[in-house]
C-alpha cells in the first residue's frame, strides 16, 4: 500500500506542467526547401527547453531535502538516507512513465499549428479523469488500514478535486493564449502571446506546487513515523495515529488546510464557474467515499 495520494502523478504533476508550459521558449526555424525544381522558404515555429532534462531529478531531490531537513524524524532514520530513498523512488516512477515523457517531448518537437501546449494540458486532465475513481478507492483503502480520523483522508479527496479544478482552469487559459499565438502576425507577436500565457498560468502552477508540497510533507511525516526501516517508509502497512506527535500532526494538518484553501480561492479568482460546478460533484464524491469506507476491505479490488 503506497501512501501518497494520486501516486505517482501528484508527486511531479506541478513539475511536469512547469516543464511542459513554463520551461520552454518559442523558436522560429527558416529552411530553404526545393520542390518541383523551385526553391521555397519554409518557416516553422516550435519550442525548446530552457533547462536540461535532469532538472526533474534536481527538483525532486531539493524538495525532499527541504522536507526531511526540517521535519521531526525518528532516531532510527538518517535524513540523507531518507532523501535518497524517497527521491530515487520518485525518479524511478518518472522514468517508467514513458507516456508522460513522450508528451513532454511532443511539446518540444511539434509545430505550433498542432497546438502542443493545449494538447499537453488536456493529456494531463484526461489522464487524471481516467484514474480519478481509483484514487478515491486508494484513500478508502488507506482509511481502512489506519486509525486516523476520516477527516484526515477527506483532505486528500478535496486536494484531488482541487487539482482537477486547476487542470480545467489551466486548460481554458492555455487554449486562449495558444489560439492568440497561432494567429499572431509575426514571430515577435507570437513570442509575446506565449510570454503572456506564462505570466497567466505561472502563478497557478506556483500555488499548485505550494499545496502539493504541504500535502506531501504531511503524508511523509505520517509515513516515516509509522515505519521501522526505509522500505517500509515508502509503503507503511498500518498507519497508527499514536505513533505521531499529535501537536506536530495538527500543525502540519492545519498548514495543509491553509494551503488548500488558498489554492482553491486562487482558482476561484481565475474562473468562478469551474469551482461552482465542482461544488455539486464534491457532495457526490463525499457520499461515494463514505460508501467505499463502509465496504469490507476485501471488496476494494485495487492492487496494493
Amino acid at each position: 500500500m503506497t501512501f501518497p495520494s494520486v501516486a505517482p502523478l501528484s508527486d511531479y504533476s506541478g513539475n511536469a506542467l512547469r516543464f511542459g508550459l513554463m520551461e520552454i521558449k518559442p523558436v522560429e526555424v527558416v529552411e530553404t526547401v526545393k520542390k518541383f525544381g523551385l526553391k521555397f522558404k519554409r518557416v516553422t515555429r516550435r519550442f525548446e527547453s530552457l533547462r536540461p532534462a535532469q532538472s526533474y531529478e534536481d527538483l525532486v531531490t531539493f524538495r525532499n531535502e527541504t522536507i526531511f531537513g526540517t521535519m521531526q524524524i525518528p532516531k532510527w532514520f538518517d535524513v540523507d538516507k531518507l532523501v535518497e530513498t524517497f527521491s530515487q523512488h520518485s525518479i524511478e516512477d518518472y522514468q517508467k512513465d514513458t507516456e508522460l515523457k513522450e508528451m513532454v517531448e511532443y511539446v518540444r518537437k511539434t509545430e505550433r499549428k498542432s497546438r502542443p501546449l493545449l494538447s499537453f494540458v488536456q493529456f494531463m486532465k484526461n489522464r487524471f479523469e481516467s484514474r480519478r475513481d481509483r484514487y478515491l478507492e486508494q484513500e478508502a483503502r488507506r482509511f481502512l488500514s489506519s486509525n486516523f480520523p476520516l477527516s484526515f483522508y477527506n483532505k486528500f479527496v478535496v486536494f484531488d478535486n482541487t487539482y482537477y479544478d486547476f487542470l480545467k482552469t489551466a486548460e481554458s487559459r492555455v487554449r486562449r493564449y495558444e489560439f492568440l499565438a497561432s494567429n499572431a502576425r509575426n514571430f515577435l507577436m507570437y513570442q509575446k502571446r506565449i510570454a503572456e500565457m506564462k505570466r497567466n498560468v505561472g502563478p497557478l502552477i506556483d500555488k499548485l506546487d505550494a499545496c502539493t508540497f504541504s500535502c506531501l510533507y504531511l503524508k511523509k511525516y505520517v509515513s516515516v513515523w509509522n515505519a521501522k526501516d526505509y522500505k517500509e517508509a515508502l509503503s507503511p502497512g498500518f498507519l497508527d495515529v499514536k505513533n505521531v506527535d499529535f501537536s506536530e500532526f495538527e500543525k502540519l494538518s492545519s498548514d495543509f488546510n491553509v494551503k488548500l484553501r488558498e489554492f482553491r480561492e486562487f482558482i476561484l479568482s481565475y474562473n468562478s464557474e469551474v469551482v461552482r460546478k465542482e461544488v455539486d460533484s464534491e457532495e457526490h464524491t463525499t457520499k461515494m467515499f463514505g460508501k467505499l469506507v463502509m465496504l469490507p476491505s476485501s471488496s476494494l479490488n485495487l492492487k496494493r
